[in-house]
């Protein structure tokens, strides 16, 4: 519910929120700090709150096109006094109207969980089970979707659209539903079970293409070879041109293999191509595929530009080595090794706005109530779409300690060629700077070096929740986290305050750099991918302590980006803030 706060004695107050980053100051006075003019919709609802008056709260909800509508809607949907029904109503033109960001996971599924709740007391089971599924793998999603569904295909196909495969096959039970057991055995890698379902899904259904991809798949994975090779030449598409080429590659035809991935079409098969030749030692019949690759616009264009200059380089092909490195991007990792250097404005030329949301914020935070201050920037940002009055917008929020979203919409302007020092400002945030400064001076890292780090790694959400379960701004694993806390000598802390988990990334960040003695590159490979793997592979004799074959041999397009976005993003940091 609304926020009230009474303040009994005069003075003034410095505060400082949950980044540590000083705020305006706040006058504390025994006067009401909602009495101010601009504040009068946030008085009337806190009036209107205070009496249980829904039908003016509502009135507010549905007609407050800032952060109070949206808190109203949500207050609402969370009266229980109110019919399940109206609650619902509400709780949907909250979601609508909130400002959404997917990195946001935990935060929206269990919103997703609240809405199921409201819709299944409304009588609305369609809406609640579909709001269940999003939901997942909450585990009252599991409740709500076993307790709706009388189906147990119907619950089988949830867990299945949630990717909870052995959920789905546990609620299937002794019933059969191939077009769900083959693929959820698939994932799984069980793949004798998986062929036998697919089997079934043929006998079913002739001809259905995704059983006969299963099929054959399952057959390769078996070791099946003379069976799949059959089975996937009598399929077309990309996907059946990689298992052909794969399994000519196996048999030792590496020309055959290179030629159907070059068939698919696909940037990843050119990829394999390359390494499939160089592998033989056919450097000049790589070099042909890496140049074509270094012309696509795809995520290996500035990989296959600078791999085309070494291989050149190594052949003695001047003119190639040349022609090569003109198709490296100034503004990738690839360039800053070869002496190009991204554009970074060094000046501002943008008017400076103060849209009157800017004053609301202002008159919020001065009455004490952050949250609505944020929300109302927030929401206004997500609303705008001039860049200067989002630069406005996006200062006003860093001031009150929020990055991800004013970072996110500035980042969207240099991306799409923005010329103005504020805008990369934004883009690039000191983020928590108090915060950061302290770890840089304890462990001698460079702040750019944490910062570019959390710019990748969660975008400066500090709730940020990945797939692999990820948290916090650093994007600790539970794991790496306990690890660390026991290197500290401390119980582990909650990943998703801010101070810990800059410490305990920062740890970790120092931990790297003195284990591969200050080799930035190799700390924030290391970083993402673990230090035991990208060690092994520096020191092994693939590699042999040669960088430019560690950029080849990474193994993972994942691993080779966020190293080359990180080291570009320190690079960027350097140059905007000397």
């Amino acid at each position: 519910m609304f926020r009230y706060f009474v303040f009994i004695f005069v003075g003034t107050l410095l505060i400082t929120v949950g980044c540590h980053r000083r705020v305006p100051a706040i006058q504390i006075s025994n006067v009401d700090p909602f009495e101010a003019t601009i504040l009068a919709d946030y008085r009337s609802y806190r009036e209107a709150n205070l009496a249980k008056n829904f039908a003016t709260m509502s009135t507010i909800a549905i007609n407050n096109a800032g952060f109070l509508g949206v808190r109203a809607s949500f207050d609402l949907a969370r009266t229980s006094a109110l019919k399940p029904s109206e609650r619902l109503e509400h709780f949907e033109r909250a979601l609508a109207r909130r400002t959404e960001d997917p990195l946001a996971r935990r935060e929206n599924q269990e919103l997703m969980l609240e809405l199921a709740r409201l819709a299944e007391k409304s009588g609305n089971t369609e809406k609640a089970l579909a709001a269940y599924e999003d939901s997942l793998p909450l585990p009252d999603a599991r409740k709500g979707l076993e307790q709706l569904h009388t189906n147990p295909y119907d619950l089988s196909r949830s867990y299945f659209k949630g990717r909870l495969y052995q959920d789905a096959l546990k609620a299937l039970g002794t019933l059969q539903a191939p077009s769900i057991e083959g693929p959820s055995y698939q994932k799984l890698g069980q793949h004798e079970n998986a062929l036998d379902a697919f089997e079934r899904w043929l006998t079913e259904q002739p001809g259905n293409v995704d059983a006969l991809y299963g099929e054959a798949w399952s057959h390769f994975h078996l070791g099946n070879i003379e069976v799949a090779k059959g089975k996937l030449l009598n399929l077309t598409g990309s996907n059946a041109l990689y298992g052909q080429a794969l399994i000519a590659n196996r048999e030792g035809n590496v020309d055959k293999a290179v030629t159907l991935l070059m068939l698919s079409g696909r940037s990843p098969h050119a990829w394999l191509a390359t390494g499939l030749l160089e592998a033989k030692d056919r450097y000049s019949d790589a070099l042909p595929i890496y140049l074509h690759l270094a012309k696509s616009e795809t995520h290996y264009n500035d990989d296959a530009a600078y791999r085309a200059m070494i291989l050149a380089q190594r052949l003695s092909l001047e003119d190639t080595a040349r022609r090569a490195k003109s198709l490296i991007p100034n503004d990738s990792f690839f360039g800053l090794k070869v002496g190009k250097f991204p554009y970074v404005p060094k000046t501002s030329h943008l008017p400076n706005l103060r849209p009157p949301v800017i004053d609301l914020a202002a008159a919020l935070a001065k009455a004490g109530d952050i949250e609505s201050a944020i929300g109302e920037l927030k929401l206004s940002l997500n609303y705008s779409d001039d860049e200067a009055t989002i630069v406005a917008l996006g200062e006003a929020l860093q001031m009150y300690g929020e990055y991800r979203q004013s970072q996110r919409k500035a980042a969207s302007f240099v991306s799409r060629g923005s010329t103005d020092l504020r805008t990369w400002k934004l883009a690039y945030p000191q983020a928590y700077p108090e915060l950061v400064l302290i770890e840089a001076n304890q462990y001698n890292l460079e702040p750019a070096i944490i910062w570019a780090v959390m710019r990748r790694e969660s975008a400066f959400y500090p709730k940020a929740v990945s797939r692999s379960n990820a948290q916090g701004l650093m994007q600790v694993i539970p794991s790496t986290w306990n690890w660390l806390a026991e290197l500290r000598s401390e119980k582990p802390g909650d990943p998703f305050n801010p101070a810990l988990n800059i410490k305990y990334g920062s740890t970790y960040l120092a931990w790297l750099m003195k284990l591969f003695e200050n080799d930035l590159e190799l700390t924030v490979a290391s970083y993402n991918r673990g230090q035991g793997y990208i060690q092994r592979l520096f020191e092994g004799s693939v590699v042999g302590r040669d960088k430019d074959e560690l950029y080849r041999e990474i193994d993972t397009l994942e691993t080779r980006e966020y190293m080359q976005k990180v080291m570009l993003s320190v690079a960027i940091y350097r140059e905007l803030y000397n």
